[in-house]
């Protein structure tokens, strides 16, 4: 009876592998789809204030998109990319 157990366990785990092998190589991705995501949006930098050095790497790094901070003056100025 063991044994018996024993062999069921492996074919289910083989057969499982075997499923999830399969169902995990994706189809490659046409050129269209390659073109469309590689393509930059339209949009530019905006202005958003000044700050402290600290205050301004913390908002650029909360910012959901892209952002950066660069010395202005005894504060650091905080860009934001907007697009169109």
């Amino acid at each position: 009876m063991r044994v018996r157990i024993l062999l069921t366990g492996i074919a289910l785990g083989a057969t499982v592998l075997a499923g999830g092998a399969a169902t995990a190589q994706a189809a490659p991705a046409t050129s269209e789809t390659i073109a469309s995501s590689t393509a930059a949006a339209a949009g530019r930098w905006v202005y958003d204030g000044s700050y402290s050095e600290a205050a301004c790497y913390s908002l650029a790094a909360s910012y959901a998109g892209p952002a950066y901070c660069t010395p202005n003056g005894s504060k650091y100025a905080l860009y934001i990319w907007v697009e169109d």
